[in-house]
């Protein structure tokens, strides 16, 4: 019969066993201040940060390759530009300049602008939305459309007498905003924009 006895260590083996462990501690403890220093030394995130494109420079380089003068409106103080592009849309085979707006109450307005619009692109353009309407501004006539908390306003060729321009204008915007994006548009359309050579010039 084996007589089984519970295993003592001795002190130093105690010893010997616990000094692995608290390097262990001693290590973790020292990469965490080294962590926390990281961490208050990095400054918070600016998450007031918006983006801002110079629509009237992209506006210029648009015009050397567009037939008429891309719309460069003169929004609102405190509006931001989220984007203003030349762009193809190959599955209409509709080229396309548009910039999109945040308001200043973080609201959005935004256009685009073609003088070969088909309705398939318009349809696109306004997500399908339905007509329901129309409204006059500077005495042109702009269809309206609207789906859920999404307006669209539709300026076609034929009835864009200053020049021939299809520009389709969505917002979700309240009305003062959307009256004040409107009359800039408007306002803009057929206004020569400076080609980026003369404004280089101007700034020599």
């Amino acid at each position: 019969m084996n007589d089984e006895r519970p295993v003592q260590i001795t002190p130093s083996q105690a010893q010997r066993l616990r000094t692995p462990m608290m390097g262990m501690i001693i290590t973790m403890v020292v990469l965490s201040g080294i962590l926390a220093v990281f961490w208050f030394m990095n400054p918070e995130p600016d998450v007031t940060y918006s983006r801002d494109e110079d629509v009237h420079e992209a506006a210029a380089w648009a015009a050397d390759v567009t037939d008429y003068s891309p719309i460069a409106a003169d929004v609102p103080d405190g509006w931001t530009a989220n984007y203003a592009r030349w762009e193809t849309r190959a599955e209409q085979g509709v080229e396309v300049w548009e910039v999109g707006y945040t308001t200043a109450n973080v609201n959005f307005l935004g256009f685009a602008q073609t003088d070969h619009a088909n309705p398939a692109w318009v349809n696109a353009e306004t997500n399908m939305a339905p007509a329901t309407g129309s409204i006059t501004a500077e005495g042109l006539t702009l269809e309206t459309r609207e789906e859920g908390d999404r307006r669209y306003y539709v300026l076609e060729a034929e009835e864009n007498s200053i020049d021939g321009t299809t520009v389709v204008i969505s917002t979700d915007a309240q009305e003062a905003e959307f009256q004040a994006g409107l009359d800039a548009i408007i306002d803009s359309i057929g206004r020569d924009v400076p080609q980026n050579d003369d404004a280089e010039e101007g700034n020599d």
